[in-house]
């Protein structure tokens, strides 16, 4: 009983937190965000701890514990829930004790041009075609799976690929969620073609497509995050209705995905026509898929195992990823390859490892008070960027301001399940690269000038609000 307690007060204190954080800034971002550190954090526990205690879950995760290690209901377990709840409660505190309140600051909206988005997102996705149309024939040839053999056939360019998707997907959601706010948006004033609209839902089905091959669920799922967010936050009073409509079309098609990625890509069509009936179980996937499960496992097999802490090891392997993997492709790994060799699981498998686990192994308990601290901080300065516009900022700061609250959370997902080294892969595939592409996009809205009296020089020219 005592894991349920445990389990049920943490569950409690992390719901008024996000209350609290809620009412401070009307942000749906924190359900979200805090949402997202809950499932991949502590809500596989629940189904452990009934499975353990004599229950059955009907949850699949069991086969993680041959591939990584058994769990046991012992002091270890209880430790890596305590460790787990603090770590998540750390964050909302931080958020709390370093958040400024919304002042509701007005500023003009930025114009924003469709077709660069459009241009830049095509490219992008052909020359990750490009990259990976070899691999493509021999999974097909060899009758395998498109994912599973793109998986254990990676080389120096398959990270290259996996930024061009992000680059044909998450830039082109925020702008298509601006479309969706049209004149009601607040930060962006639509330049619209006539092709802009056949040009979106273009792109979106060739990549859907694209990412269904493939079997990729990251850059749909972020893509979807950031688009919704942005939405929400573009309007004061948006449709519900169509937010609803995306997050089930959404889930659906991540399930989809999920569901044929073990396909044989020359089976693929034969499959569609026969099972895609099938694939309707969305709430089971969203309760039962394993994604909830490996990050989690990941702290109690470190203690378990007695894994020793590699003091700062992240950060040298944060400042040796500077050096693309193209020029130096034997470039030392990240804090997950040490955490799978401590643990002892099964090589060439795909697992996670959570993030408060990848500062354990970096800086030991300390380490895990410190990666909350962090993650609250770099959550806040995302957030109170905004409350810093003023009329003469740059164009690159205001759009910092405006989407980066947006990516962050959208980001949070892939954060959560790898180590310090993380923040690498936000700052630069999901913060600089989608800002990149909306400057080229946008600029500052021209004002019309009025004439207007002043007692000492008489009539002058005053910029209009």
């Amino acid at each position: 009983m005592e894991f349920f307690a445990m389990l049920g007060v943490a569950t409690v204190v992390i719901a008024v937190l996000t209350l609290a954080l809620y009412r401070k800034r009307r942000d749906v971002g924190f359900l979200v965000g805090v949402g997202a550190l809950y499932y991949w954090t502590l809500y596989g526990a629940w189904y452990i701890v009934i499975d353990k205690t004599g229950g059955f879950s009907g949850k699949n995760y069991h086969y993680l514990e041959y591939k990584l290690f058994p769990v046991s209901l012992d002091g270890d377990y209880m430790l890596t829930l305590a460790l787990y709840s603090g770590f998540i409660i750390l964050v909302q505190l931080t958020l709390l004790a370093t958040l400024s309140r919304d002042k509701r600051i007005e500023i003009p909206r930025l114009l924003m041009r469709h077709e660069p988005i459009l241009i830049i997102a095509v490219l992008s996705a052909l020359i990750s075609l490009y990259i990976i149309k070899d691999k493509l024939s021999e999974a097909w040839a060899l009758n395998t799976s498109a994912y599973l053999y793109t998986r254990r056939q990676t080389d120096e360019w398959f990270t290259l690929h996996q930024v061009l998707n992000r680059v044909a997907m998450l830039p082109p959601a925020i702008g298509f969620a601006t479309l969706l706010a049209g004149d009601r948006s607040r930060f962006f004033v639509n330049v619209v073609r006539r092709y802009t609209w056949p040009g979106y839902v273009a792109l979106f089905l060739a990549m859907a497509a694209f990412t269904f091959v493939l079997g990729n669920k990251n850059e749909v799922f972020t893509s979807l995050i950031a688009g919704l967010l942005a939405y929400l936050a573009s309007v004061r009073r948006p449709s519900f209705l169509k937010a609803g409509l995306v997050i089930l079309g959404g889930m659906w098609f991540l399930y989809t995905i999920d569901f044929f990625r073990g396909t044989p890509i020359s089976e693929m069509r034969e499959a569609l026509t026969q099972r895609l009936e099938d694939a309707t179980d969305v709430a089971s996937f969203v309760t039962s898929s394993n994604e909830a499960y490996a990050a989690h496992f990941s702290l109690y097999g470190v203690l378990a195992a007695g894994a020793e802490p590699q003091f700062g090891y992240s950060l040298y392997s944060l400042v040796c990823s500077v050096v693309p993997r193209v020029l130096w492709p034997d470039r030392p790994a990240d804090i997950y390859n040490y955490y799978a060799e401590s643990v002892g699981a099964i090589q060439n498998q795909g697992y996670s490892v959570h993030h408060a686990t990848g500062w354990y192994l970096n800086f030991g308990y300390t380490g895990i008070a410190l990666g909350a601290v962090v993650m609250g901080l770099v959550w806040a300065w995302c957030l109170n960027a905004h409350q810093r516009i003023v009329p003469k900022s740059g164009l690159a700061f205001r759009l910092f301001a405006t989407i980066s609250p947006w990516l962050f959370v959208a980001c949070l997902p892939p954060l959560i399940r790898a180590g310090p080294e993380g923040y690498k892969g936000f700052i630069v595939e999901g913060l600089f690269i989608p800002m990149a592409t909306l400057a080229f996009a946008c600029r500052p809205k021209k004002t019309k000038p009025k004439l207007c009296w002043d007692a000492r020089t008489g009539w002058a020219i005053a910029e209009a609000k």
